[in-house]
């Protein structure tokens, strides 16, 4: 047994590839830059999407006006606030407040002395409060049909600034018992940018038609449509470069069958297709999957990481034989489908699963059930090779013993170590808790459905691209000397083929952030995204188009945000595409 001194040499000479592969990429980064630098667009593009992915980061620190949870807790609410509605940029009105007084002195709400208060608004303990404002001077008062009165019938305690007393010729007065307007101007220092110079630091975009400052939402709005086009283009690009890959790798009927599956969604346009999905998922109110269904991903991934390394420790593959190689090759597709039917259907019927992994709810019991079809399958793997492929056992002791080499751990720092962490992790997780349902999406609201329709109508266009990289890729010498030497189907994909197709892929998920964003702020435009009264670009610009003549700004400022966000995404693609072509790789 090998001792911790023993693998000296080994943990040295992985820290010196580690720190090679750190070099090299340090390297690359550096070569790439000085490629992309060369266009000022491109840099001007990046310039642009760093400054949006900040403000969003930091949008609770620059906003002076924010979101809340409403009393249902299920989604940001924007209230009516302090200040007018629809006034231009930079209106000093934006420090006025309207309140409505009782002069009704038979009224149990009646008083002399008015509290100078704010509207209702709802605090972390899930109740309504309202902040006490402090009166600078009383602008004007009307009667409840808008009719202009003496402001000299209220005035401001003198000790006191956020007390507004009454005259007696304003609460005696018979014709005014259905009570009074004020508005008046006061203390609004939280709303006043200390960054501005004065005149220029309240509402800087204006008001919107509800009276929220337009500069808050737009900034909130950057963080809805930035986690719209990330998510989308991140889940568009892994579900296509999955699908693309297989099929490419596999072509024949597989290859087919897949292509055909995504004429079908390029027959539609987009756009219309995706009005469909949100129109379709219209009465979902939260996303969940089966807990069986749920362990299945992690599940099948340790399987196939079992599988390997079975293969490559217990079994001795450089003892396979040219004929034994023959006949596998010339029916592993039949032999596979027929262990795929004897576990599914012999050992552990498919719809028998759901009932077998709910027997109990109990940990212990799913990470079994769990744990048993992975040494089910591992098992049924050695088996094959054995009994029908010949393969030999002899010295499997010694290469499993040897593949456990805990004295060098910087071998296991590689990707495949953290996802299969990571399926552990999940498998854990989902296993742990009662119930038949994971709620993956607790709220399901009308952002999420515009993200699931893009998602479902965008990952073809990457399957396609992806394919035809590997349809290229895999042809090259170096993909059939690791085919000659026996290398497992993922590992070629994964380690060979994807790092020498990505480039394409990298240009098209950049371009498509912009695109993504651009599509969304369209459905919410037309009414089928974001629910009236997000701080989202494209419902921002649907709620200005009846005011638009004579309040522009409202239209202008989220409209530019958009264009700058999908401009700036736009020109980094293309600056990328330009690192990533080899002939500007001088």
């Amino acid at each position: 047994m090998r001792s911790w001194d023993d693998g000296k040499g080994d943990r040295k000479e992985s820290l010196r590839r580690l720190r090679q592969a750190l070099s090299q990429s340090r390297s690359d980064l550096w070569r790439g830059w000085k490629v992309y630098r060369r266009s000022l667009l491109a840099v001007a593009g990046l310039i642009m999407v760093i400054f949006v992915t900040t403000i969003s980061i930091f949008a609770d620190e620059i906003a002076v006006e924010h979101p809340y949870r409403n009393l249902q807790d299920t989604e940001d609410e924007w209230v009516i606030d302090w200040e007018p509605r629809m006034k231009e940029p930079r209106s000093e009105e934006c420090d006025w407040h309207e309140q409505k007084i009782i002069t009704n002195t038979r009224s149990k709400f009646f008083l002399e002395e008015v509290v100078a208060e704010s509207h209702n608004k709802v605090g972390e303990d899930n109740r309504y409060y309202k902040d006490t404002l402090s009166v600078i001077r009383i602008i004007k008062i009307e009667d409840s049909k808008g009719y202009d009165l003496n402001s000299s019938l209220l005035y401001i305690d003198p000790a006191n600034s956020s007390i507004l007393i009454l005259t007696p010729e304003l609460y005696n007065n018979s014709t005014l018992n259905l009570g009074v307007w004020v508005t008046y101007e006061f203390n609004n220092e939280a709303m006043h940018h200390s960054w501005l110079p004065d005149g220029y630091d309240v509402c800087i975009f204006g008001t919107t038609d509800t009276g929220q400052d337009l500069f808050s939402k737009v900034l909130y709005g950057s963080r809805v449509s930035l986690k719209i086009g990330f998510t989308v283009a991140t889940l568009t690009v892994t579900i296509g470069t999955i699908v693309g890959s297989i099929s490419g790798y596999y072509g024949g009927r597989v290859d087919e069958v897949i292509m055909r599956f995504c004429d079908i969604f390029f027959a539609v346009p987009g756009l219309i297709l995706a009005m469909a999905f949100v129109a379709a998922l219209g009465s979902v109110m939260s996303l969940t999957i089966p807990v069986w269904f749920g362990v299945l991903v992690p599940i099948l991934f340790l399987v196939t990481v079992t599988q390997s390394y079975l293969l490559s420790t217990v079994l001795d593959g450089d003892r396979i034989s040219d004929r034994t190689m023959n006949i596998v090759m010339q029916y592993r597709g039949p032999l596979l489908s027929l262990l795929c039917f004897f576990f599914f259907v012999g050992l552990l019927p498919a719809p028998a699963w759901p009932e077998f992994f709910g027997i109990s709810e109990s940990l212990g019991w799913r990470l079994g059930a769990a744990l048993g079809i992975i040494v089910v399958i591992g098992a049924i793997t050695l088996a094959d090779r054995k009994f029908i492929q010949n393969w030999d056992f002899e010295g499997a002791s010694e290469r499993l013993a040897d593949s456990f080499d805990w004295t060098n751990p910087l071998r296991y720092l590689s990707i495949r170590t953290l996802a299969i962490f990571v399926a552990i992790v999940v498998l854990f997780r989902f296993s742990n808790g009662s119930g038949d349902e994971i709620v993956l999406i607790k709220d399901f609201d009308r952002l999420w459905k515009i993200q699931a329709a893009l998602i479902i109508t965008g990952w073809p266009g990457y399957a396609r691209l992806i394919r035809g990289q590997v349809l290229y890729v895999k042809e090259m010498n170096f993909v059939e000397a690791a085919r000659s030497v026996g290398a497992p189907p993922g590992r070629i994909m994964f380690r060979h083929i994807l790092p020498n197709a990505w480039a394409p892929l990298l240009v098209a998920f950049t371009l498509d952030i912009g695109g993504t964003i651009l599509s969304a702020s369209g459905l919410s435009f037309i009414g089928l995204g974001a629910n009236p009264g997000t701080a989202e670009w494209g419902i921002l610009v649907s709620e200005s188009r009846d005011d638009f003549l004579y309040h522009p700004h409202l239209m202008l400022y989220p409209g530019l945000a958009i264009a700058a966000t999908v401009l700036g995404f736009n020109l980094l693609g293309d600056g990328i595409r330009d690192v990533a072509d080899p002939k500007n790789r001088r």
